[in-house]
């Protein structure tokens, strides 16, 4: 079916519940996990169907219709992927990396490296000691210091600048204008708990970051699973008086101080450190302290921009596209015979 869709106001809680975000949203029918795309895994092959959209169409953000039919298409070229048995040796959980992806060319994409950036979440408030790894690296204040930076080449190129993110082993894109930010996301649970919808977060003039100092429980706090309840939280939670309620109307009375953490499309910046990143650097620095890491704790800090361009000037053809061309091309033959 066809669908515009349109933007919607939507009010997002972090995960620890102490920040909301107040912007715009556009939602997908559906996400890479549904039934209808059927790419649980499909998340790289994904942001390069996207990425080469958007290098095609500069001004113009997809439809409903068109995004759900990228996430079908990227979910199928991955499960393409999954048909080679080199994929499947190297990936035994088709979870591809990117540079596996971009040589398949499944899309006339590439990365340019001069202008992709490689750095560390820097946790505050820790023993350098034990993050000596991250002395002279490039950390992620230091990388969005340069993507802003370079906004004002977004119109002298014609055009805005599409990074490929890579983060908590997972990818979506940073699509970024001389006004605004957008994340777009295939992972609904990315932005909360239960969502199942892909979605583009929109960080213009009109975006808000509240930071909450009393913080009550929240439905995702009660539904959350998989570590996302951390010690701190729940001794805050144990602290705070009991709330007044009017016996009247029965309704909580307690009043919540909320303070302003950020405004407009710089909100993009302190989403990713406070709304995705926050926990897990909060879980690892615990772990770091109880002496208990599993893995190189720099995988779990590193986030990596890849700016992206096309391998050629032209409209990438999809195999419905190049059938509608050569249906096209043989008509003109058939004319051009009878003209003639």
């Amino acid at each position: 079916m066809f669908v515009v869709g349109s933007w919607e106001q939507k009010e997002i809680t972090s995960r620890d519940g102490h920040m909301k975000l107040e912007t715009q949203v556009f939602f997908a029918s559906i996400d890479q996990r549904s039934e209808r795309a059927a790419g649980e895994s499909a998340c790289t092959a994904l942001v390069a169907v996207i990425a080469d959209w958007f290098q095609n169409y500069h001004d113009f953000m997809p439809l409903k219709s068109q995004f759900d039919g990228l996430i079908r298409e990227g979910s199928s070229e991955w499960r393409n992927l999954r048909d080679y048995e080199t994929c499947r040796n190297r990936f035994p959980d088709g979870h591809f990396d990117l540079e596996t992806v971009l040589e398949a060319k499944i899309r006339p994409l590439s990365v340019v490296p001069g202008k992709s950036f490689i750095g560390f979440f820097h946790p505050e408030g820790m023993d350098e000691e034990r993050f000596e790894f991250l002395r002279g690296s490039m950390s992620f204040d230091n990388i969005w210091d340069e993507i802003s930076g370079s906004e004002h080449k977004c119109l002298s190129n014609g055009g805005p600048h599409v990074f490929i993110v890579s983060w908590n082993d997972h990818f979506f894109i940073l699509k970024v204008e001389s006004d605004c930010y957008y994340i777009i996301d295939t992972l609904g649970e990315r932005l909360h708990e239960g969502c199942n919808q892909a979605y583009i977060l929109k960080f213009d003039s009109n975006t808000v970051i509240h930071k909450t100092k009393s913080v009550p429980q929240s439905s995702n706090d009660k539904k959350s699973t998989g570590g996302w309840k951390t010690v701190a939280q729940l001794l805050e939670r144990n602290k705070k008086p009991p709330k007044e309620v009017n016996s009247r109307e029965g309704d909580s009375i307690e009043e919540q101080e909320e303070e302003v953490v950020c405004r407009g499309k710089e909100a993009c910046k302190e989403y990713i450190k406070s709304f995705l990143a926050a926990i897990p650097i909060r879980e690892l620095q615990a772990d770091i302290m109880k002496n208990n890491i599993a893995f190189s704790p720099h995988q779990r800090l590193q986030i990596e921009f890849h700016y992206t361009q096309l391998l050629r000037p032209c409209l990438s053809t999809t195999p419905a596209v190049e059938a509608t061309m050569a249906a096209a091309d043989t008509l003109a033959l058939a004319i051009n015979e009878i003209s003639t």
